[in-house]
């Protein structure tokens, strides 16, 4: 007989999410915000970890009320016609933005691995993704990858707390950067690349695959310990890279951290490393083939690996093209940040119709409040990215222009507010 789930089993299952977070591109781009700017992006970690639990929560919320995937909740919602171009452009977009992670995991573990052995490039790439096809073609049921995940974590989460505190800072200073919001100019790209690492487009996905069976409480637990511990590993990494003041490739951490904290200190680096981009090499693959059956409808068993093993060839490429990962992991990380405010739209959305969430597993208005402010939030930094970016390469005149930017921000929630507005105005 099976034992009902525990709160244990519900954190190593979720651990699946915070595993597939803390990848090559969390490296990359918390050392970044540490080594450029100290502590004063740390407030970016702890919006993204609440924005991660808050989404992921709505997600899972969606698929235990109403048994629907993502896919089915928006033909419901929409329509046979409408619904389906629907499925089709998130799909695509979130299948895309694994193929583009997938190349910046492989070439994270190959770098981790290329720190602890010396090994040749090519050779590791090859390694690691022959390993990670194997697990994905072998991977049994989800527990299985879960209990992996989880021991990946742990491994994170020693390495890399082991070097955060063997920096210098301030506690005072450290609690007040946590909680204080500072975007220092030219840092856009960096404060979206931390929110696009976090809350990671594909991980909606997988978490609405692996919220069947339980219940929203058991859900909420595992998934908010799950990912608070992850948004903890992500700090440490930026605390790490404090006292980094150049950084072009993982060598030079490396050799940063052992200066610094002696040869130890560049082995849990790479070791760290190696556990981020191994355990990303395996999710997106997973991800994708998640999105492949959820929203795609694909029920082939070959259809479903071609899509992942097409996500894992693309790290492959990447891999052996002996290109610098630095630059392609953090373009990867703003990208994604760009696409998670078409998933929040959606999930507002959904989540508050009726007739796929029930009102007896409707959240509180409060809930919509914190939706509609991380909607707002991603939404704007987005905007602002791509004016910067517009802007530079047409050589304007104006480097930004925030009135273009706030009112495209505000054009788009117009509609998730006219949502809200005809559900509390039609309640009796």
């Amino acid at each position: 007989m099976k034992k009902p789930p525990s709160t244990l089993s519900s954190v190593i299952l979720w651990s699946v999410i915070s595993a597939a977070f803390i990848g090559p591109g969390t490296v990359t781009t918390a050392v970044t915000a540490g080594s450029n700017y100290g502590l004063t992006l740390l407030w970016t970690v702890t919006f993204a970890t609440f924005g991660c639990i808050a989404l992921q929560e709505l997600s899972a919320r969606i698929t235990i009320a109403s048994g629907m995937t993502f896919g089915e909740s928006l033909l419901k919602k929409f329509g046979p016609i409408n619904g389906k171009l629907l499925q089709w452009i998130v799909g695509a977009s979130v299948v895309f933005g694994c193929a583009a992670y997938e190349a910046g995991n492989i070439l994270g573990a190959v770098a981790g691995l290329n720190l602890l052995t010396g090994a040749s490039n090519t050779v590791l790439t090859i390694i690691v993704t022959a390993v990670s096809g194997a697990v994905l073609w072998y991977r049994g049921d989800k527990d299985w990858i879960s209990n992996l995940m989880m021991l990946l974590v742990i491994i994170m989460g020693v390495a890399f707390a082991a070097l955060a505190f063997s920096q210098d800072f301030n506690f005072a200073n450290l609690a007040v950067s946590t909680i204080t919001p500072v975007i220092p100019p030219g840092s856009e790209m960096i404060v979206l690349g931390l929110i696009g690492t976090t809350i990671v487009p594909y991980n909606i996905f997988i978490g609405a695959g692996i919220s069947k069976g339980q219940t929203v409480p058991l859900m909420r637990v595992g998934l908010s310990i799950s990912v608070a511990i992850g948004g903890a590993i992500t700090a440490a990494i930026l605390m790490a890279g404090l006292s980094i003041k150049s950084f072009n490739s993982f060598e030079e951490i490396a050799m940063a951290m052992s200066q610094q904290v002696g040869a130890w200190g560049a082995y849990a680096l790479a070791l760290g490393l190696f556990a981020a981009g191994f355990s990303s090499a395996i999710t997106s693959p997973f991800a994708a083939s998640v999105i492949a059956t959820t929203v795609f409808g694909f029920t082939g068993k070959w259809k479903i690996r071609i899509v992942w093993g097409l996500v894992l060839l693309t790290g492959f490429f990447f891999g052996i093209s002996g290109v610098k990962p630095i630059p392609v992991i953090l373009a990867v990380q703003a990208l994604n940040g760009l696409i998670l405010p078409l998933i929040t739209f959606y999930l507002i959305i959904i989540v508050n119709d009726e007739s796929i969430v029930p009102r007896s597993f409707a959240h509180g208005s409060r809930y919509n409040i914190i939706l509609i402010v991380i909607m707002l939030a991603v939404s704007l930094i987005g905007a602002s990215n791509i004016d910067k970016s517009i802007s530079a390469t047409m050589a304007l005149q104006e480097p930004s222009h925030p009135l273009v930017v706030l009112g495209s921000t505000l054009l788009v929630l117009v509609y998730p507010l006219y949502v809200l507005y005809r559900k509390y105005n039609s309640e009796p």
